[in-house]
């Protein structure tokens, strides 16, 4: 029993080595140098572990980008954890969100196809959608109108959400600017 539980921590050891690498090739070169053999290398792990691990490359950047998302999620969480109203909750979490994506720079390529995105085509807006149906029902909970509406806040949410995130400008170049921005706009167009 105890030789079993060692051989499940090792794996789980070089699992966790192998998706840490893959975060740091796709950070560094993008997600098009992200391959088998160039993980296995990053990782100090053979071929076979990865295979054994993950299956192939699908597999691995798919459960490398939730591992990364769900991290981000968890700190953007514990800021907006001190918002009270709805409306400083959804603006602290686009901004603290905004955050994540100017520190890592892996975030920011999983939003350009340039890069080599797995996710950019024309369903990411379908395959988000659950995913971050998952992360705003609580921001949204408090507000019995907008659970009502909780489909139209939800596409209003990732809209904004998105273009914040792939377009700067000098009206929300600050954090101060961009709560402001957001106040002033999303909060109104969400009834809030």
């Amino acid at each position: 029993m105890r030789l079993l539980g060692k051989r499940y921590s090792l794996r789980m050891r070089a699992r966790d080595r192998i998706l840490d690498a893959t975060a740091t090739l796709a950070e560094r070169s993008g997600f098009d140098a992200v391959n088998v053999a160039a993980v296995a290398a990053e990782a100090g792990v053979s071929r076979q572990t990865v295979y054994a691990n993950f299956g192939g490359r699908e597999e691995l950047l798919n459960e490398a980008i939730v591992r990364i998302t769900s991290q981000v999620i968890d700190r953007i969480q514990d800021q907006v954890a001190g918002a009270t109203a709805t409306a400083e909750r959804i603006v602290e979490f686009i901004v603290a969100l905004r955050g994540e994506f100017r520190g890592r720079k892996v975030l920011g390529s999983l939003l350009f196809p340039a890069g080599g995105s797995p996710l950019f085509d024309e369903d990411l807006f379908a395959r988000a959608k659950p995913l971050a149906a998952r992360w705003l029902a609580p921001l949204l909970a408090g507000e019995p109108g907008l659970a009502a509406r909780f489909d139209d806040a939800l596409e209003i949410l990732m809209r904004f959400g998105l273009s914040i995130l792939l377009f700067n400008s000098d009206t929300v170049r600050s954090d101060d600017d961009l709560r402001a921005f957001l106040y002033r706009s999303l909060i109104p167009a969400l009834g809030l």
